[in-house]
């Protein structure tokens, strides 16, 4: 095969890679779209109690938590600022990961992230039980 027809073969591969690079940031737009409807669900988990905001919103807890060593205010201001940021860093790390490897890897990254999250504010929920 001469060069000249490899290199014609090779550029649509070229074209199609350069869209699916731009396709690769859905799960952070998604992110940015959902935190509105989240943070709307997080008012009505509200009145259920704090058990049912933990699954939504754990690392909102968990720097609460004064375990950090932040003030209250800093801690309150900080917490909130996660309100509106956790969503689309999800989205940030499934788009990263989405870039590396498929989608499956993705969404178990961010749902590994999320597990974690519930599962420390869990671990200390049952230690400051005891």
């Amino acid at each position: 095969m001469s060069p000249t027809a490899e290199k014609k073969r090779r550029a649509p591969a070229r074209k199609k890679k350069k869209k699916s690079a731009i396709l690769v940031w859905w799960p952070l737009l998604l992110g940015i779209v959902v935190t509105p409807l989240t943070i709307h669900f997080a008012s009505i988990l509200a009145l259920e109690g704090p058990s049912a905001l933990r699954l939504l919103y754990p690392y909102v807890l968990l720097i609460k938590d004064p375990a950090f060593g932040l003030s209250s205010d800093m801690g309150n201001a900080l917490s909130q600022g996660m309100m509106y940021a956790q969503f689309p860093i999800y989205g940030l790390l499934m788009a990263l990961t989405l870039r590396a490897r498929g989608v499956g890897a993705a969404i178990g990254t961010a749902v590994v992230v999320h597990g974690a999250g519930v599962f420390v504010l869990f671990l200390m929920a049952h230690m400051a039980g005891h």
